[in-house]
C-alpha cells in the first residue's frame, strides 16, 4: 500500500474524486445501452433491497476501517507530542540542577529535536530504519542526570523523574522509527474494503431509473462518497510518511522556545 505522489495532495484528491465518479457514470451509460431492460425497472424491488442491504454493510465496513485509521493517525500524532515536549519539560526543570548542568541538558535537547527534524521523512523518500545520532543524544542525555550529584529534595526530585522521562521518551523514539514505514491498514481489510465499494457502485449501476440523468446523478453521488472513503483511509494510512504526514512542528517549536529563553 506505499504511495509515491509528485503532484501536490489536493490535485490528487480531486483527480480520484472526479474520476472515479466519471468512469461510474460512463459505465452506466454504457449499461443502459446494452441493457435497455433496466430502464423498465421491472426488477427494481429485488434490486433495490439488495442495494439497501450492500449499502448498509458497505457503510459498517467502511466506517469501522476509518475510525481505525483515525484512532491510529491521531494516535501517532500525540506521541510525537509527547515525545518533544517531555524533553522540553526536562529540560525546563533542570534549573534547579544549576546553571552549568542547565546548560548541558538544554544543549541536549535542541540536538535531538533537531535530529528529529532532520530525520523526518520526506515526500517520495523512505524514511531511515534508525537514526545513530538520536541514539547517542539520548544516550548523552540520560548519562548527564544520572550521574548528577543531588544535594537537595528538589535535585533529587528532578533527576528521578528526569530519568524516567527519558525513558519513556526512549520507548517512544523506537516506537516512532517502526511506525514511519508499517502499513497501518492490513492487506486483507484493504481487499476488503475495495471488493464491498466495487459491489456497491456495481448494484447501483443495476438499479434502474426510467430518467437517466437521475440515475446518472445517483451513481456519480454514490461513487463520489465512496471515492471520498478511499481517500481518506489511504491519507491516514501512513501517519509518518504517507500522503498526508503528520508535521513535526512540535519539535520545532521546542527548539524555537529553548533557544529564545536559554540561548539567547
Amino acid at each position: 500500500m506505499a504511495a509515491t505522489i509528485t503532484a501536490p495532495l489536493w490535485v490528487t484528491v480531486a483527480v480520484v474524486l472526479v474520476l472515479l465518479p466519471a468512469v461510474a457514470i460512463a459505465m452506466q451509460a454504457v449499461i443502459r445501452r446494452l441493457f435497455p431492460a433496466i430502464r423498465r425497472r421491472r426488477h427494481n424491488s429485488v434490486a433495490g433491497y439488495m442495494l439497501a442491504v450492500v449499502g448498509v454493510i458497505y457503510a459498517v465496513t467502511a466506517g469501522f476501517i476509518i475510525a481505525n485509521q483515525w484512532e491510529n493517525y491521531t494516535s501517532v500524532r500525540n506521541d510525537t507530542h509527547t515525545e518533544a515536549f517531555t524533553l522540553a519539560g526536562v529540560a525546563e526543570a533542570s534549573r534547579v540542577m544549576g546553571p552549568a548542568e542547565q546548560q548541558v541538558i538544554v544543549r541536549d535537547v535542541i540536538a535531538y529535536n533537531r535530529a528529529v527534524v532532520n530525520w523526518w521523512p520526506q515526500p517520495n523518500h523512505s524514511p531511515a530504519l534508525t537514526d545513530d545520532v538520536e541514539d547517542r543524544i539520548l544516550d548523552h542525555l540520560i548519562a548527564t542526570v544520572s550521574d548528577s550529584t543531588p544535594t537537595n529534595d528538589g535535585q533529587r526530585a528532578f533527576v528521578n523523574q528526569a530519568i524516567q522521562n527519558l525513558m519513556t521518551v526512549d520507548a517512544q523514539n523506537d516506537r516512532r522509527l517502526h511506525l514511519a514505514t508499517e502499513t497501518h491498514l492490513e492487506t486483507p481489510l484493504f481487499v476488503l474494503i475495495l471488493v464491498s465499494s466495487a459491489v456497491t457502485i456495481t448494484f447501483c449501476l443495476l438499479f434502474g431509473l426510467e430518467n437517466q440523468w437521475l440515475h446518472f446523478v445517483m451513481v456519480g453521488a454514490v461513487a463520489f462518497a465512496i471515492g471520498s472513503n478511499l481517500m481518506l483511509i489511504l491519507l491516514l494510512d501512513r501517519p509518518l510518511s504517507g500522503l498526508m504526514p503528520i508535521s513535526p512542528g512540535p519539535y520545532q517549536a521546542v527548539i524555537a522556545d529553548l533557544q529564545r529563553y536559554h540561548t539567547g
